[in-house]
């Protein structure tokens, strides 16, 4: 063997050596993280500004997934808004809306309790509240439940819609079911729920299943600014109208006659409406309206 072979090889040993032990540096500065065995449930950040309660999402590492801890935490403050709620946004910590269920959850428990219970989301059925919701990336099985009952629904394009049941090997709830043939149709349903068919954001627009399309970058305050001005309007009439819309869809049975009675209300936010219509309408007539006392109270003004 060559000298210079030989001096080679001890060269090479040098290097090898100093390269270990700069990783081994590198990896004692900037350790990795463990990943837990029992990873934490998806928290709900709650806000309220003017009226808009906003339920956030906020695990996005881990695509945001549907756990019993985050469902009832969604339903509570659903079921008891605080004061002054006049409006609902849910949004979702990027870069998906939600990938389902926690099947990590499943795995520790019965997950016939968990995964697409009829229970899921009962006090969102029966809110009395509009709901508007923000989506982008992934909305999948329990997250397409729970996107799917909102009211108006803001989306980017690489959003997407999908329930891979039978891939999975569940029979979905009637309920969940229920909900996305009401706002796919049955076909692209069968199609989505038989042979796992991605839906993509551009077919979602045309079925009507979402409202705005808008960038990642604008999504958010959208759908903030939707609920903004849903909250600015009479709650008698948002409310009611959220209650008549669930009637006529099957998705609830309320007092339909009751609801549109109480918006005819003496002095409500209709008959102000009303009023300042034809107050504008004699200002630029240059006459003065006739203000009844008690608006609605002749026999038949109400039109009905």
């Amino acid at each position: 063997m060559s000298p210079t072979t030989r001096l080679g090889r001890s060269w090479g040993r040098v290097v090898s050596r100093v390269g270990a032990s700069r990783r081994g540096a590198r990896r004692w500065r900037h350790p990795r993280r463990p990943h837990p065995a029992t990873p934490p449930p998806t928290p709900i950040e709650v806000s309220v500004v003017e009226g808009v309660v906003e339920l956030r999402l906020a695990a996005g590492d881990r695509r945001n997934v549907l756990g019993r801890e985050t469902i009832d935490r969604i339903e509570e403050v659903v079921a008891n808004p605080p004061a002054g709620a006049r409006a609902i946004v849910i949004t979702a910590e990027p870069p998906d809306f939600c990938a389902g269920y926690d099947l990590l959850e499943a795995s520790r428990v019965d997950p016939s309790s968990l995964i697409a219970h009829e229970g899921n989301f009962a006090a969102l059925r029966a809110s009395r509240l509009p709901v508007v919701v923000a989506l982008s990336g992934n909305v999948i099985g329990g997250g397409l439940e729970l996107a799917l009952l909102g009211d108006v629904r803001v989306a980017t394009p690489d959003t997407r819609f999908a329930i891979p049941a039978s891939r999975m090997g569940l029979v979905y709830s009637a309920a969940g079911a229920r909900l996305v043939v009401d706002a796919f149709g049955e076909s692209v349903a069968r199609s989505m729920f038989l042979s796992a068919a991605t839906v993509s954001c551009e077919t979602a627009r045309a079925l009507g299943v979402v409202s705005v399309v808008v960038g990642r970058e604008q999504l958010r305050a959208r759908a903030l600014a939707m609920a903004h001005e849903i909250a600015s309007w009479p709650q008698v009439a948002t409310s009611g109208n959220r209650r008549v819309l669930d009637v006529v869809t099957g998705r609830a049975a309320w007092d339909v006659a009751g609801l549109r009675e109480a918006s005819f209300a003496p002095r409500g936010p209709l008959a102000a409406t009303i009023q300042r219509f034809v107050e504008r309408r004699a200002r630029r007539a240059g006459t003065v309206p006739a203000v009844p006392s008690e608006p609605y109270a002749a026999s038949g003004a109400r039109g009905d």
